[in-house]
């Protein structure tokens, strides 16, 4: 049996995400397992510097941290470690990063179902970490209630 100690759950406060880390959470079948949640925050633009700009990052990163403590109230009674994970830049490549910083063994991600046209023109994260992960990743999508049963956090 494969063993999953380590899962990545990126985050950007919609319902899909939030089912996703949800549903994450029966993944895990080891004695210590660790939840790593992560949220990826805009960078701030570059003609903005000094003060204003440190200041800029500061409000942007209390406001991931405030976003990601909400996961991790909603996931606790699940009883395993959770990591907070906040970074300024680009989602697909922070979650890619993070995956091989913290040696993840899956990455969950929520997909929110753009059509191929806007996937096209906006890019996709999913797309991008799907071609560039070096472990398995699972994208859940409008999960149905049957599969998030039992989850924590409901």
């Amino acid at each position: 049996m494969i063993k999953i100690e380590r899962v990545l759950v990126p985050v950007d406060g919609s319902d899909s995400s939030r089912n996703a880390a949800k549903y994450a959470t029966h993944l895990l079948n080891v004695r210590n397992p660790v939840l790593y949640l992560l949220h990826v925050y805009e960078p701030i633009n570059m003609t903005i510097g000094g003060d204003e700009a440190a200041m800029l990052r500061a409000e942007e990163q209390a406001k991931s941290m405030a976003m990601l403590e909400d996961y991790k109230k909603m996931l606790e009674p699940c009883g395993m470690r959770i990591e907070l994970i906040a970074r300024e830049g680009r989602p697909g490549y922070d979650i890619l990063d993070v995956q091989e910083e913290y040696d993840c063994d899956l990455i969950v991600i929520g997909s929110r179902g753009l059509s191929a046209l806007e996937g096209v023109i906006m890019g996709s994260v999913v797309t991008h970490v799907l071609q560039g992960a070096q472990c398995p990743v699972l994208v859940t999508r409008n999960l149905r209630h049957k599969y998030l049963q039992g989850a924590c956090g409901i």
